[in-house]
């Protein structure tokens, strides 16, 4: 009995000590972190630009919501920097102090960057959140988290430096932890939102039924791709679509947790193509770019190595048969 107990003991160390090995001593999820970064800041450009002709009766001390009005509707421990004054000159700096950041981010990364980023996206968000168009909800949460990541290993400035740097030192740190932990609190995030949709949309009769897709088409608050609508007049193709997008949501939060690497990757990819498609069809491009981002999030560094490679050799094999098509006949050679 006493070997059995020694026995047991033994394994839960082992266990333990590989877990907080694998936590505390080799940063994870580097890519799907960097590329979170660089949708963040890219969405907040696009979001700022879209309208940016319109940044006075949006955003500006004389908008259509009033400083006053648009205080009240600022959640708890909210703020915006907008609201800090009605001086026009205040407003301006702001806006694109708020544009100039989230290029600065895109390109360089790194806490303190990050935690500047989200004290201006904050910002623009609170300052009118009429026309906000969802995908906000979640990242205002995940720019929390990735303020402690390493956000700047890949697609930045000095990036394979500081790659290699984390990899000489094989100690384990706080720091190396607060990152894996921050990013699986991203991925944790994103898995639930995907669970709670994907709850909801079953339990829902209008998804039930299949016909969601179809009166999703027929509301008026969004700029439809014209053919979008005609599409779902075709009651096969509407359930389908309905139906694809509760398995997937559904299915998401299990395949970023699955061992085998096809499961992880082709479910993600699925879940990206439903929001480009948003994107392209309902209009809603910021909503579907940062849903993007928080989904590459979710893929190990491996996966991106594995389809990284694949894309290699796909790019390889279409260039030699391009190749192969427009080399000569023998005879033209000859001639």
């Amino acid at each position: 009995m006493r070997t059995l107990t020694h026995t047991l003991r033994g394994a839960v160390l082992n266990r333990l000590d590989r877990a907080v090995s694998r936590v505390a001593v080799r940063e994870h999820r580097l890519i799907g972190t960097a590329m979170l970064r660089i949708v963040i800041g890219v969405g907040t450009v696009m979001y700022c630009l879209a309208d940016y002709g319109s940044r006075q009766f949006f955003w500006g001390p004389n908008s259509y919501n009033a400083p006053a009005e648009a205080a009240k509707s600022i959640p708890h421990l909210g703020f915006s920097l907008f609201l800090w004054s009605n001086s026009q000159l205040w407003f301006e700096l702001v806006f694109h102090a708020t544009i100039l950041v989230a290029v600065a981010f895109t390109i360089f990364g790194g806490r303190a960057l990050t935690l500047v980023m989200a004290v201006f996206m904050w910002s623009l968000y609170y300052r009118n959140q009429d026309i906000l168009e969802g995908g906000n909800n979640l990242v205002e949460i995940l720019v929390i988290f990735l303020v402690f990541t390493v956000s700047n290993a890949y697609f930045a400035p000095g990036a394979k430096r500081r790659r290699e740097r984390l990899r000489t030192d094989e100690r384990p740190t706080i720091s190396t932890a607060t990152h894996n932990l921050a990013a699986y609190l991203i991925v944790f995030q994103t898995a639930v939102l995907y669970l709670t949709s994907g709850y909801w949309k079953i339990a829902g009769k209008v998804w039930q039924d299949g016909v969601a897709m179809y009166y999703i088409s027929r509301a008026s608050g969004f700029q439809m791709f014209s053919a979008y609508a005609h599409w779902m007049n075709n009651a096969y193709l509407g359930t389908a679509i309905c139906y694809f997008t509760i398995f997937i949501e559904l299915a998401f939060p299990f395949a970023i947790l699955s061992s085998r690497a096809w499961v992880r990757k082709s479910v993600t990819v699925s879940v990206e193509l439903l929001h480009l498609g948003i994107m392209v069809f309902m209009g809603l491009v910021c909503f579907g770019l940062l849903m993007i981002g928080a989904d590459c999030a979710c893929l190990r560094d491996e996966d991106y190595r594995s389809l990284w490679a694949r894309a290699r050799r796909l790019s390889t094999a279409t260039a030699g048969r391009l190749q192969w098509s427009v080399r000569p006949a023998p005879e033209e050679q000859h001639a």
